[in-house]
Order: structure tokens, then sequence, then C-alpha cells
């Protein structure tokens, strides 16, 4: 422990090298922000799981069934199996990437200190990718324990030998770990987990509050439940150690507490006998060269596709419009945020790829390759892509609620919105391509971000709405309204796609002149 205290002060003197009181007011204002960050999504959690609590606060023998549970029993399963696993899933990759990233582990590992400290050191910077789905259980079990009157003290020690266990039973996983996977392959798991949590954390929070004041459709999906949850021998079921600890079942703190200890064992044992030095493996050496048919759009394409983060701008332009259409029951929601999405972060990923050619411009002026064909790569990939999100979105829309086919038509008009989004971004970029980079990524001005959003906010609106509109047409509505009506989205793709056109000869003579 002393060793791991002295680590932890060499972190903190490393990191803060310059105690001026200009660093110092920095390092509290980035505590303050994170702090209030936590509050931010603490407050509106609390108050939904306190609510339903209150609301599934029914007995189910009540509603007929030979248990002695209450209904929001059946949340404190749900949630801990998908959000404990959500949470191991984002920690074990995040630990295993803090071991092998880490600069200082050569000289690290010269020091006097057993190489198990060492490693639950490093893991130890990881942890707080997996404070969102923890956050999550820790409010939802002392709301539990609120709610239903329980021993609070009990209920906050069940919580904190259930989080020992999460957090050791993945410090377990990723020293095992540590031995197969590639530093690359850890960073890009975890931030994938990350915002898959960031995802979940918005579904909670709409559709669940909804889905708790229908107790019989509750009822009608979950019943079974109780089957798991009660029983002789149910409280040795990892499923429901979580609502058992809340409760303070004396034999669920004793197995968790039994097997945190055999956890931290196997983390003492594994990380003393491998290898910390390198996270990269022997990669076997390809004989031959293979040549792709395309190799820039295979190029553009492992581009976007290697940063997580992109992986998350796509799959949230689905989600979070799939989530609105459930829970408003109409499309309109869906297909305006999906389009809103689409437009801006078609606009931000062509940025991105040409921001790559940057990094090593202007090498790719040297080789044999037609500038046309790679613009047009640039600005054509990432307006496919988001173009297929709005498609999904309304597929399943379609699928979800009763949707007006005519909603469909709206695909044309939006292509053209964003293939004009993404080459907009092309050309924002270029208007000033020595412009600093941040880290891997770019900055954008004020004014540019601002034209940015402004320009696909009107267009993408200018598609949808009166998509919408249509379906309220009447023979007594106005003629104004039936020509805004029908067409608006059309004049909107004939001005896109003239804007495209005239924007990507810009983009071509602008990279053309750039040096």
């Amino acid at each position: 422990m002393r060793d791991l205290k002295l680590l932890y002060k060499y972190a903190t003197k490393t990191s803060k090298p310059n105690k001026s009181n200009g660093k110092k007011f920095g390092n509290a204002i980035n505590w303050a922000m994170s702090l209030f960050f936590i509050v931010l999504m603490a407050i509106p959690m609390i108050m939904m799981f306190y609510e339903m609590a209150n609301m599934l606060a029914v007995p189910v023998s009540s509603l007929g069934l030979p248990y002695k549970g209450y209904l929001f029993d059946i949340y404190m399963f749900l949630y801990p199996a998908t959000f404990g696993l959500m949470a191991i899933l984002t920690l074990v990759p995040s630990m295993v990437f803090n071991v092998f990233e880490a600069d200082d582990m050569t000289f690290l590992l010269t020091l006097p200190i057993k190489r198990s400290t060492i490693f639950i050191f490093k893991a130890s910077m990881g942890l707080f990718m997996g404070v969102l789905p923890l956050l999550m259980l820790i409010i939802l079990g002392l709301c539990y324990g609120v709610a239903f009157k329980l021993n609070i003290l009990l209920s906050i020690i069940g919580l904190l030998l259930f989080m020992v266990f999460i957090f050791l039973f993945s410090f377990t996983i990723g020293s095992i770990m540590a031995r197969f996977m590639k530093k690359s392959t850890a960073n890009i798991f975890s931030q994938i987990f990350l915002y898959v949590s960031i995802i979940a954390y918005v579904v909670v929070m709409n559709v669940f509050p909804r889905q708790a004041e229908n107790f019989e459709a509750i009822l009608d999906s979950f019943h079974g439940i109780f089957g798991i949850l009660e029983g002789k021998y149910a409280w040795i079921m990892p499923t429901n150690w979580f609502l058992y600890a809340v409760k303070g079942d004396n034999r669920v703190f004793i197995l968790l507490g039994l097997l945190s200890i055999i956890f931290a064992f196997v983390i003492i044992k594994a990380t003393n006998v491998f290898n910390m030095d390198s996270g990269r493996s022997k990669s076997k050496t390809k004989k031959g060269i293979q040549i792709s048919r395309y190799p820039i759009i295979k190029k553009e394409i492992r581009l976007i596709f290697r940063n997580p983060k992109n992986i998350f701008s796509i799959s949230y332009a689905i989600i979070f419009p799939l989530v609105f259409t459930y829970i408003n029951k109409s499309i309109l929601s869906g297909a305006m945020f999906v389009a809103l999405f689409s437009a801006l972060y078609t606009a931000i990923l062509s940025i991105q790829l040409i921001t790559e050619e940057k990094k090593s411009w202007p090498f790719l002026k040297l080789l044999p390759i037609d500038m046309d064909k790679v613009i047009r790569y640039k600005a054509f990939i990432p307006a496919i892509i988001y173009t297929l999100d709005y498609v999904i979105v309304l597929l399943v829309g379609y699928l979800l609620i009763d949707v007006e086919p005519i909603i469909f038509l709206s695909i044309i008009p939006m292509i053209a919105v964003i293939l004009y989004s993404s080459a907009f971004g092309l050309n924002i970029f270029l208007n000033d391509p020595q412009r600093s980079l941040v880290g891997d990524g770019f900055k954008l001005k004020f004014s540019e971000s601002m034209l940015i959003q402004f320009g696909t906010i009107i267009l993408s609106l200018g598609v949808i709405i009166p998509f919408q509109m249509q379906t309220n047409i009447k023979p007594t509505s106005p003629i104004w309204y039936k020509v805004l009506a029908m067409g608006l989205p059309w004049t909107i793709m004939i001005i896109a796609i003239i804007l495209v056109k005239s924007t990507l000869k810009k983009v071509k003579i602008r990279i053309e002149t750039w040096e």
C-alpha cells in the first residue's frame, strides 16, 4: 500500500510540475468541471429512479404472481446485468491500454516495486472510463434503499462491496487480457464501450420512464425474472448479487468479500510474472504484396472506422432518433434528428478525412493519383454513410410505428443536402489549410462552426418539415400551404445540387494551390 501511495504521489508530481497559481487554478477548474458534469448527469437519474421506485413499489403478489418481491425488482435485475457487464467491458480494455500506453513504464519497472503494484497503479488510471454505468448502478441502489425504507447503512456497504467486486473482477480480466490484447485494440474497445454507455444513458432516460407507466406490460414481458430472483439458492446467482447486496443480505456480503480476496490474489500472482514492457505482439510477416482494386476507397474507409469517435457518431445518428421516434410515436422527431445529425456529422467527417492528408502534405501531390478522384471520395464516402443512417432510421421507424410512406421520398432531396454538407466541410477546411491541429483532430473557427451548423439545420429542416406538412394536406388547405409542402424539398434539392457542383470546383482549385 505504501508503494501504491508513492506511485500516485509520483503521478501527481509528473502531471503538475509547475506549482504556479495559474496552474493550480487550471487544475481546480478541471476538477470542478468534471464534478459539475457528474452532478449534471446524476440529478436526472436520481429523480427518474426514485420516481420509478415509488411508482413500481407494487407487490407482485397483488398482481396474481406467487412471489414476495416488488415490481421494481425487475429493474434491479435488468440494470445490474446490463450496466454491470457494460462497465466491465469498458474497464478491461481501458486498463490494458493504460498499462501499455505509459511512456514511463520502462522507468517504473526499474524501481524496487512489485510488478503487481505497478500494474494496479497504471490500470487504475483507466477506471474513469467506467464511471457512467457504475454511477447509474450506485444511484439505482441508493434510490431503491430510500424508496423501500431499507437499512441505508447496509445498503451503502452492499453497494461498496459490489463496486469493489466489479473493479477487482475487471482488474483480474485485465491482467489476463494484457497478455493477448494489443494496445491499439484495447484503446478502440474502451472507446467503443464508453460511447455505448452514453447511448445507453440516453435510452434509459427516455424509454424506461414511459415503460414504467404500464404495470401489465412490464409483468407480461419480465414476469419470468421473479423465478430467478427468488428461491432457496437465488442469492448464489451473479445476476442477483446487486439486489441482495442492496438489501443487506449477509450471505452475499460474505460471497462478494471472498471473491474480492480471490481476485486480489490472482491479480498479484498474474501481474508479477508477465511482461509489461510492450503492448505490441509480434506480427507475422506477410509474403507478397496485395494490391486493392480501389486503394483510395479502402484507405478512406479505414481512416473512418479506425477512429472510435466516428463509430459513435454513426451509431448515435441512428439510435438517438429511433429512441425519439419510439417515445413520441412520430417519425417527424426521428427524421428531424437523423437529418440534422447526418448533415452535421457528414461535414465533420469530410473535414477529418482532409485533415489526415494535411499530416503528410504535400506527399499526396507527388503520387500518381487523380486529385479529382481523391476529392470526390472524400466528399461521397461520408455522404453515403450518413445517407444510409437516414434510410435505416426511416425503415426501422416504419416498422415501429405507423408511418406515411410518402416520407421515404424525402431520401432523394436529403441525399443532395448531405452531399452538399460533405463538400461544404471540405471547402471550409481548405479555406485555411494551414490551420493548427489539436491532437489527432482539427480546429474550426467559431464563424466556420456556426456556418456549418446553421447551413445544415436550415437545409435539413427545409426537407423534413414540408414532408410532414404533406401528410396533413386537406382539400381546404390554402394554396400557399400546398405549394410550400410540395415544392420546397425539391427546390432545396436543386439548390443543393448546384451548390455541390460549385463547391467541389472551389475545393479542386484550393487543393491545387495548397502548398
